[in-house]
């Protein structure tokens, strides 16, 4: 999520919040590998997942079936960038 999260940025996330807010940031959990990422609804119960840095990072949109591989942990309320 470059230039918004840095590597080894530290993150507070609302587990208690699953329910995907248009542009807001979450934790997701895609299939093993964890992720921050910004969350889209699509129509047909698709999602966009989005970095800020779509140069290196292009949307990635999923459909309702490949959505089943994508767990949203929760959102981001709360994140600390170690400036270098």
């Amino acid at each position: 999520m470059e230039p918004a999260l840095n590597d080894g940025s530290t993150v507070g996330v609302d587990t208690s919040k699953q329910t995907v807010s248009d542009g807001k940031m979450y934790a997701v959990d895609h299939d093993g590998l964890l992720r921050i990422k910004m969350l889209y609804r699509l129509p047909g119960g698709g999602l966009r997942l989005k970095s800020f840095n779509s140069d290196e990072h292009p949307d990635e949109n999923y459909n309702r079936d490949q959505v089943k591989e994508i767990r949203i942990i929760g959102r981001i309320f709360w994140y600390s960038v170690l400036l270098l």
